[in-house]
């Protein structure tokens, strides 16, 4: 019997964003940038590390957004809160604190010497008599707003956010609720600054129609195969303004002797599974269709972060856009510590192939952005099975075009 994929006509679940051409003018014009960023980035939730950072009261990570030149301080107070900041003195504007993380009681501008408690509030001014009508209350480090979700922290740069975490991250994030986020302490990142536009990153991580090609040397057995010669997903799902692509696993795939080794001993298939607890089943959000070839799940959530569960370990992309076609993108991946050599050399094996298919990925954005950037691509065409691109397309120019009627409606 041939492996389940997706049927044909996932589009047809979403007639909203129809089936023809897309145009890509969002993907490389500077004055569209700066639109998202007003009506996106400055609105949505955006995810900036995870609770284990800042496990104890005192404990502190700075979380640069080069999307705004803007770096901000998140801490654990005294009361066991997680707040955030802005990382500037309101003395002179020096960032209060240049390590990347640390513990600390208090934060001491490195310039003058303010000093700041872990709740925010000016704690201390040197030789504060000599300052005409100096109102400490006033002096406060700039709030940032914060909310956390199964163990990751995130921030929102309104100062009233039109929507709590929850309801912003609505039914994917209730989807996923119970998944043991919190055992994959051994962590491994990388990052680079691409010369594309954020979304084309994206784009390039939501979709397997390229696998038989463009990973023909290293996965297209795993994910592929000749029950799946075309690289087919088994379900995509929009739980707006977030999706979700489960990916077919090729269950009749024979490793080769050291991949063999490395199987043996790795996690299982997903961070659940073996010596964690062989009770434990996956929350509804993944693998939906609860199909047996199931590999991995991306869940997209809008609109720059991405969690792939489902391969050993799992890791997350992000995207933090620097213009309409620079992108920094950081991946960090999350496992469950090892607890001998060989479930170690497992681990090795599969971070080091999760690399090589990753830099295969972004191998092909910076001819991609340049080609739109000529005029020489003006509209996508999309595959069926490319719908999480066309339902990602369809959000951010929704997002856009809803801010900026209400906006202007308001200026009215």
């Amino acid at each position: 019997m041939s492996a389940q994929v997706a049927p044909a006509d996932l589009t047809l679940r979403y007639p909203e964003v129809g089936t023809g051409p897309v145009p890509t003018d969002i993907y490389y014009q500077p004055e569209f940038y700066d639109r998202e960023l007003e009506a996106i980035f400055k609105r949505a939730w955006l995810c900036v590390g995870r609770v284990e950072q800042i496990a104890s009261p005192g404990d502190f990570f700075v979380k640069e957004i080069g999307t705004f030149e803007m770096s901000i301080l998140i801490v654990r107070g005294k009361d066991n809160v997680v707040r955030g900041f802005h990382n500037v003195c309101q003395h002179r504007g020096n960032h209060i604190e240049l390590e990347k993380s640390g513990n600390c009681q208090l934060f001491r501008c490195p310039f003058h010497g303010w000093a700041y408690a872990l709740d925010g509030t000016l704690a201390g001014v040197p030789d504060a008599e000599a300052f005409y009508d100096l109102k400490r209350e006033d002096k406060g480090l700039p709030t940032v707003a914060v909310d956390v979700w199964e163990g990751f922290i995130f921030i929102n740069l309104d100062n009233a956010p039109e929507q709590t975490l929850e309801e912003f991250l609505g039914q994917q994030g209730r989807d996923l609720a119970g998944y043991p986020f919190h055992l994959g302490t051994n962590t491994f990142e990388y990052e680079g600054i691409v010369n594309c536009n954020w979304k084309c990153m994206i784009d390039s991580f939501c979709e397997t129609y390229h696998v038989p090609i463009l990973h023909k040397r290293s996965i297209i057995d795993t994910l592929a195969g000749p029950d799946n010669p075309f690289g087919r997903v088994l379900d995509v799902r929009f739980k707006a303004p977030h999706r979700t692509i489960s990916v077919v696993g090729n269950m009749a795939y024979q490793p080769n002797p050291v991949q063999g080794l490395a199987f043996q001993y790795a996690p299982g298939p997903s961070i659940t599974s073996g010596s964690v607890d062989e009770k434990t089943t996956l929350p509804k959000g993944l693998n939906e269709t609860r199909a047996e070839n199931w590999s991995i799940d991306v869940q997209a959530f809008f609109p720059n972060w991405l969690i792939v569960i489902g391969s050993g370990m799992y890791f997350t992309h992000q995207m933090w856009p620097l213009g309409p076609n620079q992108v920094i993108w950081q991946m960090r991946g999350f496992l469950r510590p090892a607890t001998n050599a060989a479930m170690r050399f497992g681990q090795e094996n599969s971070m080091v192939e999760l690399r090589d298919a990753v830099l295969e990925d972004g191998n092909t954005l910076e001819r991609i952005q340049r080609s739109m950037n000529q005029g020489l691509i003006k509209e996508f065409v999309y595959h069926d099975h490319e719908l999480a691109l066309r339902l990602q397309h369809h959000t951010v120019v929704n997002w856009v075009a809803d801010y900026e009627r209400r906006f202007q409606s308001v200026k009215r």
